[in-house]
């Protein structure tokens, strides 16, 4: 999918649906919760001000569709009806930490502005 589509719209196509304005609001939350769990780790890899990696939109989509799936079914562990069983994650960023460590890996090992300078006296 390209970069210039909207978050919105890639969760969307995702679902296979239109969302209404309630549940698009909703959604806009998930989306925000997810890139603001993944800034926690990224965010000091970034330079001052720069907006949110488009590389990791991905992630962004999984942890918003894996919220979406949860809804009305939070705190809960599992669920089983009629013949479905869904098992939830406590925490679905962890999950998605070894992608986010080869990120910072990557950004680390090609960003010179990230190398050290050893200084002697």
């Amino acid at each position: 999918m390209a970069d210039s589509m909207s978050d919105i719209d890639r969760v969307q196509k995702l679902l296979g649906i239109t969302l209404d304005d309630a549940d698009k609001g909703r959604v806009e939350v998930y989306i925000v919760d997810a890139k603001q769990a993944i800034m926690v780790y990224v965010s000091q890899y970034l330079p001052d001000g720069a907006d949110f990696p488009s590389e990791l939109n991905y992630l962004v989509d999984q942890l918003t569709l894996a919220k979406y799936n949860k809804f009305h079914n939070e705190g809960m562990n599992s669920i089983s009806e009629e013949g479905l069983s869904m098992t939830f994650n406590s925490n679905d960023l962890k999950d998605y930490l070894p992608d986010i460590q080869a990120w910072i890996d990557h950004k680390t090992s090609t960003d010179d502005s990230m190398s050290g300078n050893a200084i002697g006296w």
